[in-house]
């Protein structure tokens, strides 16, 4: 079997999901929440090939929608890492929500082009649904987007594209009413964080310390935000925490002009499509040269981007146990990169330990390797140096990084055995 076809048979073959299609839009489809064993799989790049002009063998639509949330997210500079992890989740699994879901609906029966303007029209649906509500100054140029979809193909707009969009709709109302009640609105206390353990960090006074309301946040997989919680960083004052600090140092008085372009390549903060957004680039490249359909190409960006935010979770949940002070905090003298214009190398306003771009990089490229295992050669080397590149830029520690790629990893394991076993889905009813 090709290494292509191992890719679009080998997941399918394991997943389990529920039938979660609780919404009225589509209530007549199904009667009720109950565990169902997985239907016939998507159809292969192999069956694909035969659909005539209308090619299954396309994410199209996946890929662009992913392209415009990037866009909105790098365009809206409140826009934070981690929020952009949030909307990334969100979108990817109310895409792929909204193709299994319209798999599910008759669009089968009629094969050939009514599936593929079904699934087209879903994954529009969805993604204009919880993108609107995450930029709503957006709303109109994303129906604009949708009517766009509708019309690209020959012929006037097909229904099925309009049934299709009708369902995506209502699996976007799905995970917008998970968004309103994962705990991200929570509202600061105006307090410090407490700091039993004696970390050292302080953060800016009076401002919320950045992602405080994670810890708490629902995750998809994790059975809880401290479920692979990382040892202790060295204390301060051991010969561990010296070595540690002494490495900044070493990698500060080493830079060259090349770490220097390296830091700022990775300095993935507000204004940009944030790091997370890089990794889905690289999954995009994946997806289109294996020539994935809708379906498994929806399935690829919502593992990645579930599993990347629970990983943001498990990571900030860890810097405000441990509360680690940044190197600069422990020794004045050491500073970062200078920044590119518009894009400041600052320091971010909330604990050192673990990295938060290691844990979002590791599991990202886990999950995308899980998809594409010739892949693992290629972006390893590019976790590594996005990690090293926050040592070298003055902001973390060696130990960081290390401590964030292990939990990266970690996290996204479980998430992909959780897939297998059950279906990402099934995470919508926990």
């Amino acid at each position: 079997m090709s290494s292509r076809s191992r890719i679009v048979h080998g997941h399918s073959a394991r997943r389990h999901r529920h039938q979660f299609l609780c919404i009225a839009a589509i209530a007549a489809a199904v009667a009720s929440c109950a565990d169902q064993p997985t239907g016939p799989p998507a159809p292969s790049v192999a069956t694909a090939a035969n659909a005539g002009p209308f090619d299954l063998g396309s994410a199209k639509a996946t890929l662009e929608w992913e392209q415009t949330a990037r866009t909105l997210a790098a365009a809206h500079s409140a826009i934070s890492p981690i929020v952009a992890g949030r909307i990334y989740a969100l979108l990817g699994v109310s895409q792929y929500a909204a193709v299994v879901a319209a798999d599910d609906g008759d669009a089968q029966d009629g094969g050939g082009r009514a599936l593929y303007e079904s699934r087209r029209g879903a994954v529009a649906g969805a993604s204009a649904a919880i993108l609107s509500y995450l930029f709503p100054d957006a709303a109109a140029a994303l129906e604009t987007q949708v009517a766009n979809d509708g019309s690209a193909g020959p012929g006037s707009t097909h229904p099925m594209f309009t049934r299709g969009v009708a369902t995506g709709r209502a699996m976007g109302a799905l995970l917008v009413n998970r968004a309103t009640s994962d705990g991200f609105s929570a509202v600061w206390d105006g307090h410090a964080p407490p700091d039993p353990l004696g970390g050292g960090w302080l953060g800016v006074l009076g401002v919320a310390p950045a992602g405080f309301q994670f810890p708490k946040m629902t995750p998809y997989y994790l059975t809880s935000a401290g479920q692979f919680l990382p040892a202790p960083p060295p204390a301060r004052g051991t010969p561990e925490f010296a070595a540690d600090l002494d490495a900044v140092r070493a990698a500060q008085a080493a830079r060259t002009a090349a770490d220097i372009a390296m830091a700022n390549f990775w300095n993935l903060s507000n204004g940009t499509i944030s790091a997370l957004g890089y990794w889905d680039e690289r999954a995009a490249e994946y997806v289109a040269a294996a020539g994935m359909d809708e379906r498994q190409a929806s399935h690829v960006f919502a593992l990645v981007n579930s599993a990347a935010m629970d990983a943001t979770i498990a990571c900030w949940d860890a810097k405000y146990v441990y509360m680690r002070l940044r190197p600069s905090m422990a020794d004045p003298s050491i500073t970062r990169v200078p920044g590119l214009p518009g894009f400041p190398y600052g320091l971010p306003n909330h604990p050192s330990y673990p990295s938060g771009h290691s844990c979002v990089s590791a599991s990202a490229a886990r999950v995308i390797e899980s998809f594409f295992p010739d892949a693992a050669p290629v972006l390893e080397p590019q976790v590594a140096e996005a990690g090293r590149s926050r040592v070298v830029g003055g902001i973390h520690y060696p130990i960081d990084v290390s401590a964030g790629q292990a939990l990266g990893r970690n996290v996204a394991d479980w998430a992909i055995a959780y897939d297998r076993a059950h279906g990402l889905l099934s995470a919508l009813q926990r």
